[in-house]
């Protein structure tokens, strides 16, 4: 008998441990499941996410150090979210796709493309002279009006700015239409109405601008060395572009346009254009173009 309740009861303890071990797994099993799923959910892109575990053993201090871990990534994320934004204001989307389609950590000198776009060119006529008269930091707030304006209307119309040559513009539309194009023109012009009625307010003198535009293929892509690399644009449409944008002077108008332009409109009847001269010989450039201004 007594043989009998010593096994009896140490049966009995027994089932008694592994219920307790059973019962105790299971309540260390269930929060450390939860923790998986939240680190799964973060991990799938919800950085707002935190562990719903709150107890007050070593597992709630895994639970915290989780959150911490969680936060820290948030606020790492949200910074470089920033910063790309940011860069994405020095080298537009577009060309981004082209230099660096591996992200743009991945960036290499000679990264190139070759694309068909529409190039402008615009600059502010007499600017030399304007500056001349201008304290700096009142002219410095000038341009920086005048730049917004002109780069809110590229942007609307779809194009995007390449860069800024002190007074001068160079944006490009990689479309296959260049109606854009001549959309982003005409905001331009209505931009430009708008910065002078303002100046016109405050007892300033109008400016005024002139603004080229020629399609064809180019070379989009980096060019530099290790520690100082940047985005360019080659080929004959940007020579070509510019060139025209400095023969408005010549003409008596704020824009010209060449024909390669004009054969690439998806629909031209919408716009006012008039042929202004056929065959002009461009310098550097054997192959002569057709230029056409719009009326606003």
């Amino acid at each position: 008998k007594g043989l009998y309740r010593v096994n009896l009861t140490t049966g009995g303890a027994t089932l008694v441990g592994v219920a307790g071990a059973i019962v105790l797994a299971r309540r260390l099993a269930r929060p450390v499941r939860y923790l998986a799923a939240d680190a799964a959910q973060i991990a799938a892109g919800d950085l707002a996410h935190r562990a719903r575990v709150t107890r007050a053993d070593e597992i709630g201090q895994l639970a915290d150090a989780f959150n911490d871990m969680a936060r820290a990534l948030e606020g790492s994320f949200g910074r470089l979210r920033k910063t790309l934004a940011s860069f994405e204001r020095f080298v537009p989307r577009k060309f981004l796709a082209v230099v660096a389609p591996e992200g743009i950590e991945n960036i290499q000198v000679g990264t190139s493309a070759t694309r068909t776009v529409a190039v402008l060119f615009s600059d502010i006529r007499g600017f030399t002279k304007l500056s001349e008269g201008m304290p700096a930091v009142k002219l410095y707030a000038m341009l920086n009006d005048y730049l917004e304006r002109m780069g809110r209307a590229i942007d609307e119309a779809g194009g995007f700015v390449d860069k800024y040559i002190g007074d001068a513009i160079m944006a490009l539309f990689d479309d296959e239409h260049t109606d854009r194009l001549l959309d982003a023109i005409l905001g331009m012009r209505r931009e430009l109405a708008a910065f002078n009625a303002d100046r016109a307010a405050a007892g300033l003198p109008p400016i005024a601008n002139g603004i080229g535009a020629h399609g064809g293929e180019v070379v989009m892509g980096t060019i530099g060395f290790a520690s100082k690399i940047e985005s360019t644009v080659i080929g004959d449409a940007v020579n070509v572009a510019s060139r025209v944008e400095g023969l408005t002077k010549d003409h008596g108008v704020a824009v010209l346009i060449t024909d390669a332009v004009v054969a690439r409109l998806r629909d031209p009847g919408k716009y006012r254009l008039r042929k202004l001269a056929a065959g002009v010989a461009l310098r550097g450039r054997l192959d002569p173009v057709d230029l056409y201004t719009v009326d606003d």
